[in-house]
């Protein structure tokens, strides 16, 4: 049956490779980063960047550097998100509205006139006026203090949004940046599988030519290698799609990442729990966490909003001033200027006052159900992320001994091959790739779970930090 794909054009010319071949390639695999990781914990970087860049998906021509770093992306592109440039406009509309409130009561110097003509013991007369007016409220009974502390507190609430938006867009780079790294790690397990898939395929389809396998068994060789390389396929595609997320996350919609350097993660190798218990830790979280911090300060501003309420039944106390021509008969009237201190005592509201407090009031209350909401969605997450951390030596364990197989695997497919019992190495080179991928995947975990654990406790990412967390 003929196949017509691009990846049998490119593989109808398979052959045995020679046995000079085979050492030189089972000679650049003992080289792998997995090797190397089992040596030192981790997969060098110069290869694990090259293993990734070898299946890199080709991208037009962006604004964006290549290769491209994590260090860089951070540095450079992380300020980009439409969430940070909401967030930086809301800090502005809270200056802004700060200002505003305090000009209420600071002085008013204004410029006041006015053209006209009135009747004055039944004849007309000219009623004109030019004067500069001076003006300043001198007391509210608290009203303008409350107001002050009021927007004081809701500016600094806006700020650590701002700062808890900025470190969970750094949060969500990092996430895209593994995930498109990953995706060319799978990409070369999902290559190898269908490479082996096809091999067998072409054989079945030799035997098959001279009448040593029946058609049922070339259609289910053939459906074993469909099956392969459609996931090879979706794996390649894959690789598109995390870099168009990646693009997305920082806001470069257009922009497509081509070759990705893969980070420096050493620093979390040296991240210990120490003895900090899951208790001491959530209560940590709680009291550093950005956003349980602005939810604590937009209550007590609602606090200063409440005792403003209160005041608007107080009286007022302000000075007035007027110079100038004050009407058209200076000389007979009001002269050229006056000064005045006023009291304004309200003495019924129509309820507005009450009602204001009762708003206010309900507010608060749901303010208070917003935090202990918080407190349980971030005591889950902690817990979440502290059990997931103390998994991580058995899991690394478990990493290491699945790639110590892979290599005794592929020591006894070479063997075989050797000795002319297998003509190839089987699927010995998709679980040493498999290896790899697990381990890289084990190393993006580790350095994901302390970096959303720095994240709850209002730090910014930072891939650089050797943190011990310690009970205090």
């Amino acid at each position: 049956m003929p196949l017509k794909s691009r990846e049998s054009l490119m593989l109808n010319g398979f052959q045995r490779p020679s046995l000079k071949t085979t050492i030189l390639l089972c000679a650049g695999l003992f080289n792998s980063p997995l090797l190397l990781a089992q040596n030192a914990s981790a997969p060098a970087e110069g290869e694990i960047v090259q293993a990734a860049q070898q299946s890199a998906p080709v991208s037009l021509p962006v604004s964006l550097p290549n290769p491209l770093s994590l260090e860089a992306l951070l540095a450079d592109y992380a300020q980009l998100s439409p969430n940070i440039r909401a967030q930086q406009a809301m800090l502005e509309i809270s200056e802004a509205n700060g200002s505003l409130n305090e000009s209420v009561n600071n002085w008013q110097l204004a410029l006041q006139g006015r053209l006209g003509y009135r009747e004055f013991k039944e004849r007309s007369e000219p009623n004109h006026r030019l004067v500069l007016h001076v003006g300043k409220v001198f007391y509210d009974f608290g009203r303008f203090a409350a107001q002050a502390q009021s927007d004081a507190l809701i500016l600094s609430q806006r700020q650590l949004e701002l700062q808890q938006v900025e470190n969970l867009q750094k949060l969500q780079v990092i996430k895209a940046y593994f995930n498109a790294l990953l995706s060319d790690f799978q990409y070369r397990v999902d290559n190898e599988a269908m490479a082996i898939e096809y091999v067998g395929f072409d054989k079945l389809k030799e035997r098959h030519a001279i009448g040593q396998a029946s058609d049922v068994d070339l259609l289910a060789g053939e459906q074993l290698y469909q099956k392969a390389l459609v996931k090879r396929m979706q794996s390649e595609q894959a690789q598109l799609k995390t870099r168009v997320e990646l693009a997305n996350t920082i806001g470069l919609p257009q922009a497509r990442p081509d070759e990705l350097v893969f980070p420096k993660l050493d620093a979390f190798k040296q991240r210990q729990l120490g003895d900090m218990s899951l208790a001491a830790l959530q209560q940590q979280v709680l009291e550093k966490n950005p956003q349980m911090q602005a939810l604590q300060q937009a209550y007590q501003a609602l606090q200063f909003d409440l005792q403003k309420a209160q005041n608007l039944d107080s009286p007022t106390l302000r000075g007035d001033a007027w110079a100038g021509q004050l009407d058209s008969y200076p000389q007979l009237r009001e002269g050229s200027w006056k000064a005045q201190i006023s009291i304004d005592v309200p003495l019924y509201d129509g309820g507005n006052s009450r009602a204001g407090q009762k708003l206010i009031q309900a507010k608060m209350n749901q303010m208070q159900a917003n935090m202990q909401l918080l407190a349980q969605q971030l005591r889950a997450e902690v817990a979440d992320v502290y059990f997931q951390i103390k998994l991580l030596d058995a899991e690394q364990k478990q990493h290491k001994l699945f790639g110590d197989y892979a290599d005794l695997y592929l020591d006894f497919s070479r063997a075989l091959y050797e000795n002319e019992s297998a003509t190839d190495l089987g699927d010995s080179m998709v679980r040493l790739s498999e290896a790899n991928y697990n381990m890289v995947e084990w190393q993006f975990k580790q350095a994901l779970l302390w970096l959303e654990l720095d994240y709850l406790a209002g730090k910014a990412p930072n891939l650089n930090s050797a943190e011990v967390i310690a009970a205090q």
